[in-house]
């Protein structure tokens, strides 16, 4: 009886490795250069992605309160920028924001109610930047909370975030 216990175990575990090897591992690896974003004092490097965004710039993201980052979002929409917005709805400060973008020309959506939450916490500027980590878009994520973000430089994987951004704005 132990024996077959043993044998069994084994052959699962094997299993589990080939689809694991076959159906859940990506071999891809993409190019672009990385750089960290910390907060507090992360401030300059944001409205600095937003300030130099030429066409596009598109926010998913739970929570949204801090004015100024909004206010600079309106900023680039009126320069011409297309800016659109994603906001998890359980979230009682972003109808404000979510307001107050839609009343200055930002196109903005509530998230999906197909997920429990959307905590995503994202930006892509120009097909080719994607700004992501813990941070929300708060006054308080930015000057007094420890947050660990990164940009990415690269196109590819810019791709893939829009993708998923895409399917969010519309769906």
């Amino acid at each position: 009886m132990k024996f077959k216990l043993v044998v069994l175990i084994a052959v699962l575990g094997c299993i589990l490795l080939f689809v694991q090897a076959k159906y859940l591992t990506r071999n891809t690896c993409y190019d672009g250069t990385v750089a960290p974003v910390f907060s507090p004092d992360s401030s300059e490097q944001i409205f600095g992605l937003i300030k130099d965004a030429k066409y596009e710039i598109k926010l998913e993201v739970y929570e949204f309160s801090y004015r100024a980052l909004a206010d600079a979002l309106i900023e680039a929409e009126e320069r011409g920028v297309d800016v659109k917005v994603i906001l998890e709805p359980s979230v009682y400060r972003n109808s404000d924001t979510l307001n107050y973008l839609l009343n200055n020309g930002v196109r903005a959506n509530w998230a999906s109610k197909k997920f429990h939450n959307t905590h995503s916490k994202f930006a892509i500027f120009d097909d080719s930047i994607v700004l992501i980590g813990s941070m929300n878009w708060s006054e308080n994520a930015l000057k007094n909370n420890r947050e660990a973000s990164v940009i990415i430089y690269s196109q590819e994987i810019s791709g893939e975030f829009e993708k998923i951004f895409d399917s969010d704005f519309n769906g």
